[in-house]
């Protein structure tokens, strides 16, 4: 099994996320909640998009439309 740098891993990241989240709470900072849904939804459909494009890009077959 090969090693990988830390900073690549999904896990570390995820952790060092938590970890931020948890400092800026305890420094008072607050995200109001209609900004945090909207910042989200706006990250979902970028997701969403990028997925169909790579995926299309990614895409071996063709597509046929009928």
């Amino acid at each position: 099994m090969e090693s990988k740098p830390w900073w690549q891993s999904r896990a570390v990241i995820g952790a060092l996320m938590v970890v931020l989240a948890q400092i800026a709470s305890a420094a008072g900072i607050t995200i109001d909640s209609a900004a945090l849904t909207d910042a989200a939804l706006e990250l979902i459909s970028l997701a969403g998009a990028g997925v169909a494009i790579w995926g299309r890009v990614r895409a071996r077959v063709p597509l046929r439309l009928r």
